[in-house]
C-alpha cells in the first residue's frame, strides 16, 4: 500500500477542554468531508502538536508515526 500524499484534519470537541484533532487519510470512513487537504509535511507539523492522534483504521498511525520523533500518537480513533 502507497502512503498517500495528503490527510486530513478533524477536530473533535470533548467536554470544557480544548478541542482535539485527529489526522486522517482523505478516504477514511471517519474523515469528515470537505476537510481541506494538508500535505505531508503540514500534516506532520499538525501530528507534533499536543492533542493530535493519528487515526489507526485508515492507516494514518502506521505512515506518519515512522515521520515523527519523539511522540506517542497512535490511537484507536
Amino acid at each position: 500500500m502507497s502512503a498517500p500524499s495528503d490527510w486530513v484534519l478533524a477536530k473533535v470537541r470533548e467536554g470544557r477542554g480544548p478541542a482535539r484533532g485527529v489526522l486522517h487519510a482523505p478516504d477514511c470512513e471517519e474523515a469528515p468531508e470537505g476537510s481541506p487537504l494538508l500535505d505531508v509535511q503540514r500534516a506532520l507539523d499538525v501530528a507534533e502538536k499536543p492533542g493530535t492522534q493519528l487515526c489507526t483504521l485508515c492507516g494514518c498511525a502506521q505512515e506518519l508515526t515512522p515521520l515523527l520523533s519523539g511522540f506517542d500518537h497512535i490511537t484507536d480513533s
